[in-house]
């Protein structure tokens, strides 16, 4: 008999999700042991995970927690009631650091499984984007960028299926984006990309200084697409080491049963 294991992700309203919590999905089934494991979605099962995106205040006692993160370093969401949680990889150091100062065991093993994409799965590059600035907003102010009338740059819908997503980032030259995943899916398949910070996001900049730490990349943000500029785009793509995180994980055949803390 299968163990349960549930995925807690947050599923927006659209039609497709939005892309970066999406990826939840496709990197946790790319990793699990099917033999032992049946996966199910936003339940109570045997086991439950959150993997990524900024979600650890909807964790609930002995979760299990594989690169997510935290929202915002003020307590503002009403959750976060759990004293217990088991912990095998966080995105960053401040997440680290957060979980630490609530007593909770936390390895010193970093990064956002968005970053794990490239294992999985290979774009298919569109030759007509091969010369744009891919624009990646946060679905929150994606509206706002409508009307750009500027043929340097292509307008990416976060809301769009994750593969298209993906293919549309990995097509252009670079990407600017409010998107953090925005910002990791180009760092995992090594676009330059630059951030940008034009409408900011109501939970603040933390998720971004905390994956920033993560890669020792220099915090650098434009306020405007006016402030574009090629020199200031980060080159570096992914720091970190990959197969590291992977042997982290631990509903895998290689870690099954063990459920141990690192």
């Amino acid at each position: 008999m299968k163990h349960i294991l549930s995925l807690t992700y947050f599923k927006d309203q659209s039609v497709n999700g939005n892309f970066g919590d999406e990826l939840s999905k496709f990197i946790t089934q790319n990793l699990i042991d099917h033999e032992k494991y049946k996966l199910i979605f936003n339940k109570n099962g045997e086991f439950n995970l959150l993997c990524i995106g900024s979600y650890l205040h909807e964790a609930k006692e002995n979760f299990y927690i594989f690169g997510s993160g935290v929202r915002t370093a003020e307590n503002i969401e009403g959750g976060h009631r759990y004293k217990n949680l088991k912990v095998y990889a966080v995105r960053g150091p401040l997440t680290r650091d957060w979980l630490k100062k609530r007593g909770i065991n936390v390895p010193e093993i970093y990064g956002d499984p968005a970053l794990l994409l490239p294992k999985y799965f290979k774009p298919t590059i569109l030759e007509n984007l091969k010369n744009k600035i891919g624009i990646v907003p946060h679905k929150s102010n994606f509206l706002n960028y409508l009307d750009i009338n500027d043929d340097r740059f292509f307008l990416i819908n976060p809301t769009d299926k994750w593969e298209t997503v993906i293919n549309q980032i990995c097509s252009c030259k670079s990407i600017i984006s409010s998107s953090l995943h925005g910002l990791i899916c180009a760092d995992a398949y090594n676009i330059p990309n630059l951030w940008i910070d034009e409408y900011p996001l109501q939970e603040g900049d933390f998720k971004f200084k905390d994956y920033f730490q993560s890669q020792n990349r220099e915090y650098v943000k434009i306020k405007s697409i006016k402030e574009y500029n090629d020199n200031l785009l980060w080159k570096g793509g992914n720091s970190l080491n990959l197969e590291k995180l992977i042997s982290s994980f631990p509903f895998s055949k290689m870690n099954h049963y063990s459920h141990k803390q690192n």
